[in-house]
């Protein structure tokens, strides 16, 4: 062997025995963990290698094996070092890598995706419940939503407002009736009830004995989502603005218009069913059935309940429509849709006046005719409209004139009968007076 083969095969064997060390005393850094001291020991990988200069013939063939044996070292060495490397860390010891997840090749999934949960709906009945505040069946799929703290909140509210309605007004008001409504209004089981918006509650309460109830007004009745559904900051939004849409009725007894428009436009759900949904809820119904139909050629809504006092089977029909001259003229089915129920027992309560101008002589000229009987406020039909050959009149409460935002319409002759006379005071408020001591009540009954 030559001087310059001995270097290069000496050379080779420390560069085999020098590389192994140089890997493992950087490995510790990567796995996270730190060695602990060891007694120093020989390491026989990591000494570098002496041979004998070999003078036989068999020189080269021993050369080509120590060459290949200190490669196949330094490789298991590298081995061995990338597997503990690649180990995960203990779980005492910080995490210095994170694994990349395993790819697929492009156009194929790397595992099945989920399948998207099935909502399974829940009842009409239970979401009138749930939005009442009030408690849904046990196996609902919105029972575990009424454990969320602020449904609870909601739920807490609505029962303190209904309970403050309850004892103002519509108890005072079931005592009322029986006295002096339900003797004067047996002929007739309808209830029609023009420029309603969504209140429910009150002719439920001047006609319990009614088995079907008719509402018309401008108010949309859009369809009601699955509120399950619904991401969970949506649902109680839409909660938060239906308590502000019931806050004006619930103190003094009547929606304004802007209010019922900002709740539509603010929240998740729409229209007025959610809010006719809660008075059914909470005046002791149980929903049965909601359609979304054409009443009359007008979109609306028809709700088929039990009621809980008396375990009758109900109806009530939500009719959208422009009860205006011109309203009526595009569309005169919905004239023809209450034609089918007969003579009608018609409530009237701050309707803004509308039917003492010339612009709703078709809607009022409908309700003298067809009604069997009219209870309203003043700012219903005007009192010089009912002729005293067709009508008994009976007056209750007192009258001091509309409130400053219709003074225009004042009724002297109204305002000379309550002067001569002395009417039965009523103890609950109603339209827009909300003082029960200048709220009046008219009752007409058709002779």
């Amino acid at each position: 062997m030559t001087r310059q083969e001995f270097l290069r095969v000496r050379g080779t064997h420390r560069a085999a025995a020098v590389l192994p060390p140089i890997i493992m005393l950087k490995s510790h850094e990567y796995a996270g963990d730190k060695p602990e001291p060891r007694p120093p020991e020989t390491n026989y990988l990591m000494q570098p290698v002496r041979l004998p200069y070999a003078r036989t013939r068999f020189g080269k063939a021993a050369r080509f094996v120590l060459r290949s044996l200190a490669l196949i070292i330094g490789i298991g060495v590298v081995g061995a070092v990338q597997a503990q490397v690649a180990a995960p860390p203990s779980s005492s010891s910080p995490r210095v890598l994170r694994a990349m997840p395993a790819q697929a090749p492009p156009g194929l999934s790397a595992q099945p995706p989920a399948p998207r949960p099935v909502t399974r709906p829940s009842s009409a009945n239970d979401a009138a419940r749930f939005l009442a505040g009030m408690p849904v069946s046990p196996d609902s799929p919105l029972a575990g939503l009424t454990r969320d703290p602020r449904w609870i909140a909601h739920s807490n509210a609505m029962d303190a407002a209904f309970a403050r309605l309850d004892q103002r007004q519509l108890s005072n008001i079931r005592n009322w009736q029986a006295d002096f409504l339900a003797p004067a209004t047996r002929s007739s089981r309808t209830c029609l009830y023009f420029f309603s918006g969504p209140d429910f509650l009150l002719p439920d309460a001047f006609y319990p004995d009614c088995t079907a109830y008719i509402l018309v007004s401008l108010e949309t009745a859009d369809s009601i989502p699955q509120l399950q559904s619904l991401p969970p900051d949506a649902l109680q939004n839409s909660l938060q603005n239906l308590e502000i849409a019931l806050n004006t009725f619930l103190q003094f007894g009547f929606f304004e218009t802007k209010e019922l428009r900002a709740y539509s436009q603010q929240s998740a759900l729409k229209g007025v069913l959610p809010i006719i949904f809660v008075f059914l809820a909470r005046s002791g119904k149980e929903i049965l059935n909601l359609d979304y139909t054409s009443l009359g050629g007008n979109r609306g809504a028809r709700i088929s309940f039990v009621d809980g006092a008396t375990g009758a089977r109900k109806v009530l029909y939500y009719i959208t429509a422009d009860l205006s001259d011109e309203g009526l003229k595009r569309n005169s089915g919905l004239l023809r849709f209450c034609d089918h129920f007969g003579p009608a027992n018609s409530f009237l309560k701050a309707a803004s006046y509308l039917l003492h101008g010339n612009s709703f002589n078709a809607a009022r000229n409908y309700l003298l005719q067809a009604s069997a009987s009219i209870l309203q406020d003043d700012s219903g039909i005007p009192l010089h409209s009912f002729g005293p050959d067709k009508w008994t009149i009976r007056f209750f409460g007192s009258y001091n004139g509309p409130i400053d935002l219709f003074k225009n319409y004042y009724q002297p002759d109204l305002r000379q009968y309550y002067a001569t006379s002395t009417p039965k005071p009523l103890t609950f408020s109603f339209g827009y007076q909300w003082n029960p001591k200048n709220a009046l009540l008219i009752l007409a009954v058709r002779k």
